[in-house]
């Protein structure tokens, strides 16, 4: 388990300095994984709908 804690700081402690060296980079990102997000939302939306009607 310390193993995962451990981990988890460094991804937490990578993403801050990949925030604090490109914040333009790091914005482009966290915006195409929203937009990929609502993608994948809208069409699990539209297959249900589908089901539906």
């Amino acid at each position: 388990m310390k193993w995962r804690r451990v981990l988890w700081w460094v991804v937490v402690v990578f993403a801050l300095y990949a925030v604090y060296r490109s914040p333009e980079q790091a914005a482009s990102f966290v915006r195409t994984v929203g937009e990929w997000l609502s993608t994948a939302v809208n069409s699990v939306k539209d297959f249900f709908d589908g089901l539906l009607s």
